[in-house]
């Protein structure tokens, strides 16, 4: 296995446990130990943990802009228990813009058996997960191809939304606070979001709990411009009142 390809498999373990032990991994990946410190290593200059003694943690950081292949696993039953309650809202014949989001990617999953349906939209992942799907007319934005996030970014992109009037945007993000609002960690996906919202009747937030309370590097809009959030633990009553103070339906998934 090459050193990149062990390093995104500890990323992905250690978001989905927190924390890491040398010996576990170093027995998992059949290396040596000194092999998994030097990972370690790597993976805390690039921002994504921190190293303790005899392993790591997680960085709690809300501005990383982390891999769509790690972001894809994380936290996989609450996003895919929000894209099925989210597609219980979506109805046959709909025009929908889907965000490049791992959280919208599971939308897509839900919906194939609605009729009649039209995706716009910027993520690779969603056009290839509804390919098959003969009664969909699935729209790409084109635009400049953004590796890490599978997704289509920049002037382009943004153009080919503004050109379309859709039904319902759902989209996700890295951070939302009472403070802040809605925020993401890439400013290029974060326009795309906005012109998304700009374009569509109904704005759907789709966010698992580890988004509350964070903000995170760029705004990208207001709670008041949200028609319904999809979360998957219960909120906060301070939370609560907020959104019902902004009249912003809350679904728990």
């Amino acid at each position: 296995m090459l050193a990149l390809e062990r390093r995104r498999k500890i990323l992905t373990i250690i978001q989905q446990e927190k924390s890491v032990l040398v010996p576990e991994l170093s027995k998992l990946f059949n290396v040596t130990e000194e092999t998994i410190r030097r990972d370690l290593e790597k993976l805390e200059k690039d921002g994504y943990l921190k190293r303790t003694y005899g392993g790591a943690v997680i960085v709690d950081n809300s501005n990383l802009d982390l891999p769509f292949s790690i972001r894809e696993v994380t936290n996989i039953e609450g996003k895919s228990s929000i894209g099925s309650i989210v597609a219980q809202y979506i109805n046959d014949g709909e025009i929908l813009m889907l965000d490049s989001s791992s959280t919208a990617l599971q939308v897509a999953k839900h919906i194939k058996n609605k009729k009649n349906i039209t995706v716009i939209t910027n993520s690779e992942k969603i056009i290839l997960e509804l390919s098959n799907n003969k009664d969909f007319n699935i729209i790409s934005t084109g635009g400049t191809f953004r590796a890490s996030s599978f997704s289509y970014i920049g002037h382009l992109a943004e153009k080919a939304i503004k050109n379309y009037n859709a039904d319902k945007a759902i989209i996700s993000c890295k951070g939302i606070s009472i403070d802040k609002g809605i925020t993401d960690s890439n400013e290029m996906e974060a326009e795309i979001k906005k012109a998304m919202i700009n374009s569509s009747n109904k704005v759907f937030l789709a966010v698992d709990y580890t988004k509350f309370n964070k903000a995170s590097f760029v705004n990208m809009m207001d709670i008041k411009d949200i028609d319904i959030l999809f979360t998957d633990n219960k909120l906060s009553l301070d939370w609560e009142d907020k959104l019902k103070h902004f009249e912003v339906q809350v679904i728990y998934c």
